[in-house]
C-alpha cells in the first residue's frame, strides 16, 4: 500500500511540474503583420508569432506561417475549411451525438470567466492601455456575464488579478482556472483584448459600433483537437447569426492553460485603441449568439470533462 501511495505521489508531482503553463509571449507595443506571397494582409496580431502558427480567417481560409522576420510574417493558404453549425452524418457525428445524449442528462455547470491579463484596458475610454489589477477588461467580462445571464445561462466571473502582465501571467492565472474547475463549468473563457490598429476589430452591427471577437487556441496542449473542434463550432454557430463578427481563430504556440480541459477558449474583444463600450457591446452580441453552443444543446457533444492533468491540479 505504501509503495502504491508513493508511486501515485511521484506521478502527480511529475505531471504538475511538467504541466506548468508555457510562457506565452506577447509583443510590447508592436504587432506582427501576416501577408501572403502576393502581399495581401491576412491579419495582424500582438502575439509573438512562430513558424507553424496558423490563422483561420472570417471566410474560413486557413493560413500557416512559414517565415517570420521582425514584425512581418509570410503565410501560405493551406485550405478552405467547411465549418458546420448543425449536426451532419457519418461515424464521427454518430459518436458526437452519443456523447451529446450522455451530456444532456447531466446537470450543466456554469460558464466560467476569468482574466489572465487583468490590466488590459482601452485607451479612448479608460485613459490608458494598462491599469494594474483593475483593467477595463473586467467591465467587458461583466458585460459578457450579464448577457449570458439574460439568456438564462449561469456564470461564475472570477476577477482575480494576475499582474504583472509578463511571460508568467499564465502561470499565475492557471491557479485561478484550476479553482474554477471545482465549479464543474460547462466551459472556461479567458477574456482579453488585442493590441493592434483599431480597424482590425471595428465593425457595425444593427447601426452600432462594436468590436469583433477573435478566438485563440494553443497549439501545444493535449486537448488541442477538442478545443479546436469546439472553437470552430462556436465560430460556425455565431457566423450564422452575425457573419464576419468572429474575426478569426488564431492558433499560437503555447497552451494558454487550455490543457486543463476540452472546452476552454481565449477570447479577444477588440484592441486597446477601440472604445471599451464597443467591446462591451461586442461581448453582449457574442453571448447572445454563442449561448447555445457554449451552454446549450448545440455544444453538448463536447463532454464536460477535465483532463487527467485537471484532476492532479485540483489535488
Amino acid at each position: 500500500m505504501k509503495r502504491w501511495v508513493l508511486l501515485v505521489t511521484i506521478v502527480i508531482l511529475a505531471l504538475i511540474g511538467a504541466e506548468n503553463a508555457r510562457a506565452e509571449m506577447e509583443l510590447n507595443g508592436k504587432y506582427v503583420t501576416w501577408k501572403d506571397n502576393k502581399g495581401r494582409v491576412i491579419t495582424r496580431t500582438a502575439h509573438q508569432v512562430s513558424i507553424g502558427d496558423e490563422y483561420l480567417n472570417s471566410d474560413n481560409e486557413l493560413y500557416r506561417v512559414f517565415r517570420v522576420k521582425g514584425e512581418a510574417a509570410t503565410v501560405r493558404l493551406i485550405r478552405k475549411e467547411r465549418l458546420e453549425a448543425e449536426s451532419g452524418t457519418g461515424l464521427r457525428t454518430l459518436i458526437n451525438n452519443l456523447s451529446q445524449m450522455r451530456a444532456e442528462v447531466k446537470d450543466k455547470g456554469p460558464i466560467a470567466i476569468y482574466h489572465t491579463h487583468s490590466d488590459e484596458s482601452y485607451v479612448p475610454t479608460d485613459g490608458k492601455s494598462s491599469k494594474k489589477g483593475s483593467g477595463g477588461i473586467f467591465k467587458v467580462g461583466e458585460a459578457l456575464s450579464k448577457a449570458f445571464e439574460r439568456n438564462g445561462v449561469p456564470v461564475v466571473h472570477d476577477k482575480s488579478a494576475h499582474d504583472p502582465h509578463d511571460a508568467m501571467s499564465y502561470d499565475r492565472s492557471r491557479r485561478t482556472a484550476a479553482q474554477l474547475l471545482k465549479q464543474r463549468p460547462s466551459c472556461i473563457l479567458d477574456i482579453h483584448r488585442d493590441a493592434v490598429p483599431r480597424e482590425e476589430y471595428s465593425k457595425i452591427i444593427n447601426g452600432e459600433g462594436v468590436t469583433k471577437v477573435q478566438l485563440v487556441v494553443g497549439r501545444e496542449n493535449p486537448n488541442f483537437s477538442a478545443n479546436n473542434d469546439f472553437a470552430k463550432k462556436v465560430k460556425a454557430v455565431v457566423d450564422k447569426k452575425y457573419p464576419g463578427f468572429i474575426k478569426g481563430i488564431f492558433y499560437g504556440t503555447g497552451k494558454y492553460n487550455q490543457d486543463l480541459g476540452p472546452r476552454t477558449l481565449l477570447l479577444e474583444f477588440g484592441t486597446h485603441t477601440n472604445n471599451r463600450e464597443s467591446a462591451e457591446r461586442g461581448a453582449a452580441i457574442f453571448a447572445d449568439a454563442a449561448s447555445n453552443v457554449l451552454y446549450g444543446a448545440a455544444g453538448a457533444g463536447f463532454v464536460n470533462r477535465g483532463s487527467l492533468r485537471s484532476l492532479f491540479w485540483l489535488i
